[in-house]
């Protein structure tokens, strides 16, 4: 069989196939189109969410007035921000600065119950060690200890490589030392001390090692010493800040 006579038989199979299954054919294109079209529509819709969301709290911070005093917004505002947008980034965010804003308020109890709300829709949120960080503040402040550490020791584990890492250690290393188990934290303040590059973190953990060491010098010959710029010796403090 010639070529030319291979390609004509080729093309009317071709033909005569489309022409057998075309309205399956008109089908298959229209499902496609349909799924193309809600799958475009969800997202532009989502777009269109996240937008008025993240509209919604930034319009909670206001610019300061002629006097330069600014209001921070309230719990309440951002809470409104969370539940009217829920599902959205900026929700989770407006929950984490309500949390944050009933702690600067001595409001703990609501502060822990905000962190815990974010933690169970978004456990696996970058901003899930920030929560959990909010968690251990709140219950060391309450004076449960033994809560703190166990949600420092969760933080750790969970998001060892999070910028909240480092202060949960020092709050952990601190709290161990309040337990009479100087070893335990001078571990952690080690640990931080070996951290690269130096940030804040690094310095007041040096700081608060040279101090315990000066406390329990018979610690110096179980722990190797991290090398240090300076030595410090002003007191060491777990309070959490205030924003």
């Amino acid at each position: 069989m010639q070529p030319e006579e291979t390609q004509s038989n080729w093309q009317i199979e071709a033909l005569t196939w489309f022409e057998t299954h075309k309205v399956h054919l008109a089908y298959a294109g229209a499902a496609a189109l349909a799924v193309w079209l809600a799958s475009f529509t969800y997202q532009h819709v989502r777009a269109g969410k996240q937008a008025e969301a993240n509209a919604a709290l930034a319009a909670l911070h206001k610019p300061a007035d002629r006097n330069g005093k600014q209001s921070p917004p309230t719990a309440g505002e951002y809470l409104k921000v969370a539940e009217q947008h829920a599902g959205t980034p900026a929700a989770g965010r407006a929950l984490l600065f309500a949390a944050d804003r009933f702690f600067s308020e001595g409001k703990f109890a609501e502060a822990k119950s905000r962190f815990e709300q974010f933690l169970a829709a978004n456990p696996s949120s970058p901003m899930a060690a920030v929560a959990l960080m909010g968690v251990a503040a709140c219950q060391e402040t309450a004076g449960e200890a033994d809560k703190a550490m166990g949600s420092y020791n969760q933080l750790l584990s969970q998001h060892g490589g999070s910028s909240e890492a480092h202060p949960a250690r020092l709050a952990l290393g601190l709290l161990h030392e309040q337990k009479k188990q100087p070893d335990q934290a001078l571990r952690l303040y080690d640990e931080v001390s070996r951290a690269k590059p130096v940030t804040v973190w690094r310095t007041e953990a040096e700081m608060r090692r040279d101090l315990l060491l000066r406390q329990h010098p018979q610690l110096t010959s179980t722990f190797s010493t991290a090398a240090s710029g300076a030595s410090f010796t002003a007191p060491a403090t777990n309070a959490p800040s205030k924003k």
